[in-house]
């Protein structure tokens, strides 16, 4: 498969998700705000609702891949299972147990797959191999912590042109999904010949500080794209990351939108997003009082490969710009104060589209249902008891690998 988004509103071909799985039963209301979640989500039910997610985009004519199915073909190699089971077992400071995952003697490979999102205590590392790791917290303690936001698969990895770029989470306890999607997209055979440009596993100079995620990460065309510095991505990572692309050919222009760093607004995609060339969903309260924006441009001379401008232009005014066209402004709820800030919390910005004008959303943002139809937007409204407690919406659900154009 040959990777390319040019854009957020083409029509979509194939996407890279997520299911939820045992990883959901890790969390307790103890535990739960420590992993980023703001309510401990009924399993059963949050998978049904991603189940008819999936069956929404397939019956739209949309291939879906799941992460987990793809990391099982590669961790069938027991070179690629070594260096991914270092890499996670290092990460999380037990490489003691690398030796018993890596050549599965205690564990087979579907228990192995499900460890890496499930994570392992050590009183299931005892009864499944008489040893224990010396180690504080009890036998209740995680070895491996589990990673309960891998189903916004929107943040490890991001498609941006031909070319992936390998996230850095801000979080820690995020941190493993980049490197299982980053195992994935280097070593699955259906990624093959396709390049990550930014995060490989070669290139430990972009590693922390320069974190960066895939929320804040938006294509407005083949030349130019949005990146928000928000709580989780990090000015100086927008500069290195511009400079990469302009070195490949593959950008003219780079924006850096600046938004709140609160867990409110923990990417740009919780308050924009493109629905069609022109036509914007965004949060007022957010979007239309931003304190800056900075414009990154080609500068080969400068280590970064970048150059950091003030941007004049005001937002709408520099989107017009960058469409050629008049900007059509959809406001979260119609731009109601109060239904906006519900539905704001609910991911109503959080809009995914799959073709020109056709989105999925949670259904129960249905003021801003109302507005983007009364644009002419279609929307595809799906289930979201469960989905919604981890505060993510229908785009950070997905990881789009291809968009087709019209034209």
């Amino acid at each position: 498969m040959q990777l390319q988004i040019d854009d957020e509103y083409d029509r979509l071909e194939a996407v890279l998700v997520h299911r939820p799985g045992a990883e959901i039963q890790r969390l307790h209301h103890e535990n739960m705000r420590r992993f980023l979640f703001e309510d401990v989500p009924y399993l059963r039910r949050m998978q049904d609702e991603h189940d008819a997610f999936v069956d929404r985009m397939r019956a739209e004519g949309i291939e879906v891949l799941y992460l987990g199915d793809l990391l099982r073909a590669v961790l069938e190699d027991e070179k690629v299972r070594a260096a991914v089971v270092a890499q996670v077992t290092a990460q999380a400071g037990v490489p003691a147990i690398a030796e018993d995952l890596i050549t599965l003697r205690t564990w087979d490979l579907d228990a192995l797959v499900e460890m890496l999102f499930a994570g392992l205590t050590a009183e299931e590392y005892h009864a499944a191999t008489g040893r224990r790791i010396a180690r504080g917290g009890g036998d209740a303690h995680f070895l491996l912590e589990p990673i309960p936001n891998a189903y916004f698969a929107r943040d490890p990895a991001v498609v941006v042109r031909n070319a992936a770029i390998s996230s850095k989470m801000h979080y820690p306890q995020r941190i493993r999904e980049t490197l299982l999607a980053r195992a994935v997209l280097e070593q699955h055979p259906v990624f093959s010949g396709n390049e990550i440009l930014f995060g490989r596993s070669d290139a430990p100079h972009e590693d922390r500080p320069y974190t960066l995620e895939g929320g804040d990460v938006i294509m407005l065309s083949s030349e130019a794209l949005l990146v928000g510095a928000s709580e989780r991505t990090r000015s100086e990572t927008i500069e290195l990351l511009a400079g990469k692309y302009f070195r490949a050919g593959k950008l003219k222009r780079v924006y850096e939108i600046p938004i709140p760093t609160e867990r409110a607004f923990m990417h740009l995609d919780t308050v924009f997003t493109i629905v069609d060339r022109g036509v914007v969903l965004w949060f007022g309260p957010v979007i239309a009082h931003l304190s800056y924006i900075h414009r990154y441009e080609a500068a080969p001379e400068r280590p970064s490969g970048a150059r950091r401008l003030p941007e004049e232009r005001p937002f709408a005014e520099l989107l017009r710009d960058e469409f050629g066209m008049e900007l059509t402004i959809i406001e979260t709820a119609g731009g109601s104060r109060h239904f906006a800030a519900r539905e704001q919390r609910a991911d109503g910005a959080n809009a995914f589209a799959i073709a020109p004008r056709t989105t999925i959303v949670y259904e129960r943002n249905e003021f801003t249902i109302a507005a983007l139809e009364a644009h002419g937007v279609r929307c595809i409204g799906i289930d979201d008891s469960e989905l919604v407690r981890g505060l993510g919406g229908p785009r950070c659900m997905t990881m789009p690998l291809r968009r087709v154009s019209a034209h």
